[in-house]
């Protein structure tokens, strides 16, 4: 399994967010290309980076950051966050990003979720909040078979599904095991769980699952999982 170390990025700023809510805003950092070397340093491999102000304009705002973000880190990187439109996928293909998440668009247009087979390092975004799917920085619910979308995303060829437990994030309440395990039972695809991982105890139970990655975030960033024991856990 992999540990995913998340970044999300605002005003050129390392931050978390409570459950998406753009009011509620921590500010962890002032550099983040210096804060991804010191995560580095400490064991870190693979990272999770959204590009928040990206998802609330629809469009890519933190690319150069992200590209200085990219040549610091030597594992696998995905990147989120106004990614929309076939251009913007290939923008991010040529920094050399790992996972493309695209959340928005495909579950509002399908012909556009059925292009994506062209591509093969897309991460589709299932951010749930009362058992439906939310798009647009998660500010807009859309009425939607979940279990439609996984059967056309394996068609597809999605690489994996990131699967976010909104009411969890940022909360330190820890994961929605239930809500994974229903999805973890109908589809093939790997599976990236984002939302509430709050002690290591969680990320043994995420591993058990048979999750392909997980996300941690605040939990870092307020001390309470070290890099350190993450790493030794799953490697």
């Amino acid at each position: 399994m992999k540990a995913l170390f998340a970044m999300d990025l605002m005003g050129g700023k390392t931050v978390r967010l409570k459950k998406g809510n753009f009011s509620e805003v921590t500010i962890y950092s002032d550099n983040p290309v210096e804060k991804i070397r010191e995560m580095v340093e400490r064991g870190a491999k693979d990272f999770h980076i959204i590009d928040l102000d990206g998802a609330r304009e629809g469009i890519p705002i933190h690319l150069e950051l992200i590209k200085k973000i990219r040549g610091e880190i030597h594992g696998y990187m995905e990147v989120g966050g106004g990614i929309r439109t076939e251009d913007t996928i290939k923008l991010y293909e040529e920094v050399n990003i790992d996972g493309i998440i695209v959340g928005t668009r495909p579950l509002q247009d399908r012909e556009f979720l059925k292009s994506l087979s062209s591509y093969k390092n897309i991460i589709l975004g299932l951010d749930m909040y009362d058992g439906k799917p939310m798009i647009k920085g998660w500010k807009e619910a859309v009425d939607i078979d979940l279990k439609e979308i996984i059967d056309e995303s394996e068609k597809v060829g999605i690489k994996a599904l990131l699967c976010t437990a909104i009411a969890k994030d940022g909360m330190l309440t820890g994961p929605d095991f239930e809500g994974l395990e229903r999805i973890l039972k109908i589809t093939r695809i790997p599976v990236i769980a984002s939302g509430g991982v709050t002690t290591i105890d969680d990320i043994k139970i995420l591993k058990s699952m048979g999750v392909w990655a997980t996300i941690i975030g605040k939990a870092f960033y307020e001390g309470l999982i070290k890099i350190e024991d993450v790493m030794a856990l799953i490697e």
